[in-house]
């Protein structure tokens, strides 16, 4: 499922997967987990591994009360960290203003989940939302990242760790 944002500002649902401006409608298609900062998404750019991650975590955010913009992927590249990072931008409801940034890097094997500095992503200690560190397949990552991302969205918090062999 994907997102267009219409010129006049109206909301319309489709299930196109790539990033791209929609003909001569204006219709901008914002997806899950963008990957990179650029304006095009680079998800085609990811290897398998990290495909996969992304891959769960845009399947599972459709549901999350939150915008698809208010997520993002960044490459070890675009950040100086060794780990693919997953955002997540907790707004204050009925505002622009974003009140948590939450943060998942993936290493191919496991996670680590924290909030986060809202522009350096370094570690914030004392979150009331706890931690996660899970380990295991791609997929597997992905499903307890994207469960531990929607507790946060939804306000049920609280520290995960799991390992999956």
């Amino acid at each position: 499922m994907a997102i267009f944002i219409e010129a006049s500002g109206s909301v319309a649902l489709n299930s196109h997967l790539s990033a791209t401006v929609q003909g001569m409608d204006h219709r901008l298609y914002v997806p899950w987990f963008s990957v990179g900062e650029a304006d095009e998404d680079a998800f085609e750019m990811l290897d398998g591994v990290w495909r996969r991650f992304v891959s769960v975590l845009r399947e599972r955010a459709v549901t999350w009360p939150c915008d698809p913009d208010d997520t993002l992927i960044l490459r070890p590249e675009e950040t100086g960290f060794a780990h693919l990072l997953a955002l997540v931008h907790a707004v204050m409801p009925g505002t622009n203003v974003i009140s948590h940034v939450f943060g998942a890097f993936f290493d191919g094997q496991g996670v680590l989940g924290t909030e986060l500095h809202n522009q350096m992503y370094i570690s914030l200690q004392g979150s009331a939302a706890g931690t996660l560190h899970v380990a295991g397949s791609p997929g597997r990552c992905a499903e307890l990242t994207a469960d531990w991302f929607e507790r946060i969205l939804r306000g049920q918090v609280g520290n995960v760790t799991a390992s999956m062999s």
